[in-house]
């Protein structure tokens, strides 16, 4: 029920952190597909896996920052997205299986390759409603914490991975975020594609990001997550000062520093006038390669 708000208000917070791990696009290792699971946009997709992603999206690499996440005690865990690599039934079948075992209590949003095809939500996206919701957004409550799942993933043509959020869904925010910042709550807002021009190509775009971002404006987050480009990147939503924190994929090598596997580590403690927000970025060993801080000012919009 994401627009069911429980009793717990300001008054009644904890004094206590709240810490998340933020982690996206594991693209766990698939179980064979069918060939007439591959008649479609997943045959590019398939070659592409076998001829290059495989070597570099590794099991061994994503075990290391489950592990590490373990180490670190946090109260939830938020994926954002691209758990499988071709959206089949039996991938989100492995996937659950996954979460299931992930360390703490886990939430999920969908990606682009988990919504590669159109298929019934039974088949694919349901069978994670016990880490998110039914409908999008959705909206989890922790400790005057509130988790808000936006769903970006929609089929496309082949050789795109662009994203939408759509007009029920952006009415639906509105609203919920609305709701959440009047019951003074930190909010929290995970969506797969980035809500800002620049950090993916076109292709891969989120194509209502102004839409969103203007959305943003007038309602106001604490923060926004997202997976997709595969960058450990920190920015700000447009026109605000709300932070806009990508994460690079959980099992990928890479040469490049920013592309390294990596997950955020954030600390959220609640203060008389709003939260501050603690980062630092997880290799897999544990090693830090970046922080920030943030003070997010209660009943700000913008």
């Amino acid at each position: 029920m994401p627009h069911d708000l429980p009793a717990e208000t300001s008054s009644q917070r904890e004094t206590c952190a709240v810490v998340l791990a933020h982690l996206s696009d594991p693209h766990l290792p698939p179980p064979p597909v069918r060939w007439w699971e591959a008649l479609n946009k997943r045959a590019l997709s398939l070659i592409s896996w076998k001829k290059h992603r495989r070597h570099v999206h590794l099991a061994a690499i994503c075990m290391e920052i489950v592990q590490d996440i373990a180490r670190a005690n946090v109260d939830a865990i938020l994926v954002s997205g691209d758990l499988t690599n071709f959206g089949t039934p039996a991938e989100f079948t492995l996937a659950a299986e996954w979460l299931e075992k992930l360390p703490a209590q886990t939430l999920v949003i969908p990606g682009n390759h988990d919504c590669m095809i159109r298929q019934s939500p039974e088949k694919g996206i349901l069978q994670w409603e016990k880490w998110s919701g039914a409908t999008y957004p959705y909206a989890r409550i922790h400790n005057g914490v509130a988790i808000i799942g936006v769903n970006s993933g929609i089929p496309t043509p082949p050789f795109m991975a662009y994203g939408r959020v759509g007009h029920k869904q952006l009415a639906r925010l509105e609203a919920l975020l609305t709701q959440l910042g009047d019951a003074e709550l930190c909010r929290v807002v995970m969506i797969h594609h980035p809500p800002r021009k620049g950090l993916v190509p076109w292709r891969k775009s989120l194509l209502d990001h102004p839409a969103v971002a203007k959305l943003l404006q007038r309602t106001g987050a604490e923060i926004v997550l997202h997976g997709h480009s595969h960058d450990a990147t920190l920015t700000h939503i447009a026109g605000t000062e709300i932070p806009l924190l990508g994460v690079a994929s959980a099992s990928l090598t890479d040469k490049r520093a920013h592309r390294q596997a990596c997950w955020n580590h954030l600390t959220i403690r609640p203060r008389k006038s709003g939260w501050t927000i603690d980062l630092a970025r997880h290799r897999p060993d544990g090693s830090i390669t970046e922080q920030a801080s943030w003070f997010r000012p209660q009943g700000t919009q913008a």
